[in-house]
């Protein structure tokens, strides 16, 4: 059975995929070109990657490790969030209902260890900062000049745009917004962590300047609201609610001058991302999709000191563009799921205890 704190993960992961399709029915899509379906990239690839989780927390459990500190070994929630993604595929696995069940709760209670409140995003708030830290930001800034809310939206805007060249539907891997951290009646604080943005090793992208670029933005009479996958809704334009924000890159606070300059150089990497990803193709693609899943996985990996890649074959298997008759079975239902998603339909992806068919 699931435990208190996968009972909540699935009921937000739930929520969150209806409140994610369009006017049809259908799932909302996530950048990936070329693929018809993100499907047709995970069916490869999520069934080794949930094996390889598995044997990552077993090893981490027996080597001592509480769930806080394999908790601590990630940065950031949301990357991790997306793992609850792979249980669709669970048909297919090579873990047992009860193993595929352990997983969904061991992920569950890890997950849950850091929302300050509101675990997984159930209500809306991504909070992840403790109070003391918040206040010590607020004082931070007091005196600090602001940048202008234009200016804060196209580093945003290009920022998104380059942390999906890099990551394509996978973008959260590169950032976790996290707030609304309440100031007073009216006024509060989201911070935006663009993390990652170096790539995954790719020779294109290890050369960007900074590694991490916090964007601290201060907003008043508006409504945000976050989702354990990272997405952010606002009741209206943020621009027309920035009080001050401010930009900070690898730990220094940017001068107007320096965020412009900054501008120029995620235009330069923009434009040499498209050229990279245009010359991708199918099987590209989907090794893509394999390398961002284990990417997430990677701190595990790491602190075992075991190679985070995919692994050989799977990417041998993907160049052979075959899959076996349970994977095409698979495929083709959760195909048809994503043309009309709906609470039984995602209850049967996602919910471990129920017999997918």
């Amino acid at each position: 059975m699931l435990n208190k704190e996968a009972k909540l993960m699935l009921q937000a992961q739930i929520k969150m995929m209806l409140n994610s399709i369009d006017k049809t029915g259908a799932a909302a899509r996530w950048p990936m070109p070329i693929l018809k379906s993100t499907v047709e990239a995970s069916i490869y690839s999520e069934p080794i990657a949930a094996k390889k989780f598995y044997e990552y927390i077993l090893k981490l459990k027996k080597l001592g490790l509480s769930f806080e500190e394999i908790k601590n070994v990630f940065s950031y929630p949301s990357p991790l969030a997306r793992m609850t993604m792979i249980f669709r595929s669970r048909a297919i696995w090579k873990l047992n209902q009860k193993q595929q069940l352990e997983l969904y709760n061991y992920l569950g209670k890890i997950l849950s260890l850091f929302y300050q409140e509101d675990a997984f995003c159930a209500k809306g708030k991504n909070i992840l900062l403790v109070k003391s830290v918040v206040n010590k930001l607020i004082k931070k800034f007091k005196k600090q000049k602001s940048l202008t809310a234009d200016l804060i939206s196209q580093i945003d805007g290009r920022l998104w745009m380059y942390t999906e060249t890099i990551f394509s539907r996978w973008h959260n891997l590169g950032h976790e917004f996290h707030g609304p951290y309440k100031i007073s009646k009216n006024n509060f604080l989201i911070v935006k962590e663009w993390h990652d943005l170096q790539g995954l090793g790719q020779k294109i992208f290890s050369n960007f300047p900074y590694k991490k670029i916090i964007c601290y933005e201060f907003y008043k009479n508006s409504q945000v609201t976050f989702d354990m996958h990272n997405r952010m809704s606002s009741s209206r334009p943020l621009i027309n609610s920035i009080s001050k924000c401010f930009v900070e890159a690898d730990g220094k606070i940017l001068s107007t001058a320096q965020v412009e300059k900054l501008k120029n150089i995620i235009d330069a990497y923009l434009f040499k991302g498209a050229r990279y990803l245009s010359k991708m193709n199918k099987n590209d693609l989907k090794i893509m999709n394999a390398t961002m899943e284990f990417y997430v996985l990677k701190p595990l990996a790491d602190y075992l000191k075991i190679d985070w890649q995919p692994p050989v074959s799977l990417i041998k298997k993907i160049n052979s563009s075959k899959i076996e008759k349970k994977e095409g079975k698979v495929l083709e239902i959760l195909k048809e799921y994503y043309k009309s998603l709906n609470l039984k339909n995602l209850k049967i992806q996602f919910d471990p205890t129920v017999k997918f068919s």
